[in-house]
């Protein structure tokens, strides 16, 4: 079982027994201590993971974080534990705080079980920032995460890495949640600064009133034009060659009655695939990225059959896509139109993401 199998295991134990974890002792010994080992470090081997890691500080001598992970003798992370479902508040992060400034590991973990927070000193040297700069909750988890999860993972940490990583994606966090602030309540600096570039006259409330709404349109239609132009660039690319049609292997969802006529591909499958394209462009060689099409239903997949992406069942009404986790199984959802597959690109990318980890030597 690879690391992001270990960690799509622990969501579902999540989902199944939070619930009844009422204690800080049973969330340990359930949840977290699980999380550690999905890490591949051993929670019963003191060299590694040490349980009440001593971390005094001026008054405190007595100071004592959760778990240590070691390396080489060396904290590396921190973890300070909750019962499951516990709030992790700012006198939670305080603690956790104390405890970072009495150690020199350069990771801390708040958590509850379900959510992990992590937390660096990015902003001031041996001081423990106060947001994290990545937030995870295995319950609804972002499994674009996963692969930052896995450079904390033992045989793989590198603290540099790890820093430069967190540094990142700390502030892509926070430029995305400011980004989604204005465009929900734009501020008057944010609404008062497009208005300038393009307005010659004095800058009233009134004005201001006046073009919010049209900056807000604007910037719906920038958006949308990206996208547009990012759908026309895939569709450029020539387009893969679609194997002949045939009995699908056994390990596929068998169509119910026997092709008559052939397999006919439809406009609305070759969109849904450049749609694919588009959405992985940047993320992987686009040539490996294929289309299969059967009668009934049409696939998208990495490389071969054996790495499906994306499965099209736009035979009839009401339209359903196949959304594949990296390990053969599909999420089957409901939709309109071609458009309503874009909120679901973040979990095709890590679908590719998953099976190229699954596979190093194919980039």
């Amino acid at each position: 079982m690879d690391f992001a199998e270990r960690i799509a295991e622990l969501s579902k134990k999540v989902k199944t027994i939070g619930e009844a974890l009422a204690t800080e002792e049973a969330t340990k010994n359930a949840l977290v201590m699980p999380f550690i080992a999905a890490l591949g470090y051993d929670v019963f081997n003191p060299a590694e993971v040490v349980p009440e890691f001593s971390a005094p500080i001026g008054e405190y001598k007595d100071a004592r974080v959760d778990y240590a992970i070691l390396s080489e003798g060396n904290p590396i992370i921190l973890i300070e534990c909750k019962a499951f479902g516990a709030a992790l508040d700012s006198r939670q992060c305080n603690q956790l705080q104390l405890y970072f400034h009495g150690t020199d590991a350069p990771i801390a973990v708040l958590t509850d079980g379900n959510r992990y927070m992590f937390f660096s000193d990015l902003d001031a040297a041996n001081k423990m920032d106060s947001k994290p700069y990545m937030d995870f909750t295995l319950s609804d988890m972002d499994e674009t995460l996963v692969p930052e999860l896995r450079k904390l993972a033992k045989g793989r940490f590198d603290k540099e890495a790890c820093l430069s990583a967190a540094n990142e994606l700390k502030y892509n966090r926070e430029f995305r949640r400011i980004l989604g602030e204005q465009l929900e309540k734009p501020h008057d600096d944010f609404v008062r600064f497009f208005i300038s570039q393009a307005y010659d006259g004095q800058i009233t409330q009134k004005v201001r009133e006046r073009f919010t709404p049209v900056l807000l349109a604007a910037i719906d239609q920038f958006i949308n034009d990206r996208i547009n132009a990012r759908l026309k660039n895939a569709m450029l690319q020539p387009e893969a060659a679609e194997p002949a049609a045939s009995t699908p292997p056994a390990t596929q969802e068998q169509p119910a009655q026997p092709a008559k006529g052939g397999v006919v591909t439809t406009e609305e499958e070759k969109e849904g695939y450049y749609l694919v394209k588009s959405i992985l462009m940047g993320v992987v060689d686009l040539d490996r990225v294929k289309m299969q099409d059967w009668q009934a239903y049409c696939n998208i997949v990495l490389d071969t059959r054996r790495k499906p992406l994306l499965r099209m069942h736009f035979n009839e009404k009401p339209w359903k896509i196949g959304l594949f986790d990296g390990d053969n199984n599909d999420d089957r959802v409901e939709i309109e139109k071609l458009e309503d597959i874009l909120p679901y690109a973040d979990r095709i990318r890590a679908t590719v993401v998953k099976y190229d980890e699954a596979s190093p030597a194919k980039k």
